[in-house]
């Protein structure tokens, strides 16, 4: 027969609106991994925005400002909006709470604990930190105010870790990952790709705010650096927020609680003038994160995860629902 008379066949055409095809993939249900993204985002920032300014029209106590209610409000409905944006359950994005979860959380808190322990040994040996004060109570005034601001200060940074671990890794790895392999990228450049924009949405704030405050922009950046690489490293080896948030709390407590500066009005162990004075005290700091770092992957072994290769660390952070 002529394949001139041959009919083709049918042509599938995209009966979709415009707005359709951007917010939606041809196959996917559920919005486009950027949109979620935002959207999730744009909630939590929204919320914060608006707590922090009913808090600041009543005039709240910073008893009460210091527990971050605002972050822990837009922290629970961003998490509801993931899930249902994401068609996943509560594990999914990171939150499983049971028993191993537990786990992975207390030994986040010991393993940051040893971390900066390893950071305040250095810098106290090459003269980056000098202890000034001991036993400083801060703004308390007795053993009830003590314990009232300690435990509110506590409670405040818990919360500060876990929406950071939740936004910088939960939300924006899973679903960036997730994305870019839904464009025919690698699985492997994918979780690259995913990662260094977790990197850059938190290490750059990071890098020239907090870190920057009592050292320089260089160590700040290097300090920036070093904590995406560690707290990246724990989410990705165990599939969950626990042990990076367990690590950020202690951290974060540690520099508070334990070795705080002499303008923190928190109660701390030891009041410490920090300064960096050269390459050497930069790059010294390497050692505790190379030392944290190993000890993560080790308790991932420790623990079952025994899979950390990119196919591995694919399926516990995306393909887990």
């Amino acid at each position: 027969m002529d394949s001139t008379n041959r009919e083709e066949a049918p042509q599938a055409t995209d009966r979709r609106t415009t707005v359709e095809q951007v917010l939606y993939g041809e196959t996917d249900t559920r919005l486009r991994a950027t949109w979620r993204i935002l959207f999730a985002a744009a909630v939590f920032i929204g919320l914060v925005i608006v707590g922090d300014t009913i808090f600041s029209a009543a005039g709240v106590q910073p008893v009460i400002t210091e527990l971050k209610l605002p972050y822990l409000a837009a922290l629970v409905v961003t998490v509801v909006v993931a899930v249902r944006l994401g068609n996943r359950s509560v594990s999914g994005v990171g939150f499983g709470i049971n028993v191993v979860w537990v786990r992975d959380l207390a030994a986040g808190i010991g393993l940051g604990l040893i971390f900066q322990l390893a950071v305040t040994v250095i810098w106290a040996g090459t003269g980056g930190l000098t202890v000034t004060d001991t036993a400083v109570r801060g703004v308390t005034t007795g053993p009830s105010s003590l314990a009232l601001i300690t435990g509110v200060s506590l409670f405040g940074i818990l919360v500060t870790a876990v929406w950071e671990e939740f936004v910088f890794r939960s939300l924006l790895i899973r679903n960036a990952a997730e994305g870019l392999v839904a464009r025919s990228v690698s699985r492997t450049g994918a979780l690259a790709g995913a990662i260094i924009l977790s990197a850059l949405a938190f290490g750059v704030p990071h890098a020239f705010g907090v870190a920057a405050e009592f050292t320089n922009p260089v160590f700040g950046a290097l300090q920036a650096v070093i904590s995406v690489s560690y707290f990246v490293t724990a989410y990705v080896a165990t599939g969950s927020l626990a042990l990076p948030i367990g690590i950020h709390f202690a951290s974060n407590a540690w520099l508070t609680l334990v070795v705080g500066k002499p303008t923190s009005p928190y109660p701390k162990l030891f009041v410490a003038e920090r300064a960096v004075a050269g390459t050497l005290d930069t790059l010294l700091i390497l050692l505790p994160g190379a030392l944290l770092v190993a000890l993560v992957l080790w308790w991932a072994r420790f623990t079952g995860r025994t899979g950390l290769s990119v196919n591995d660390a694919y399926r516990r952070i995306v393909e887990r629902s």
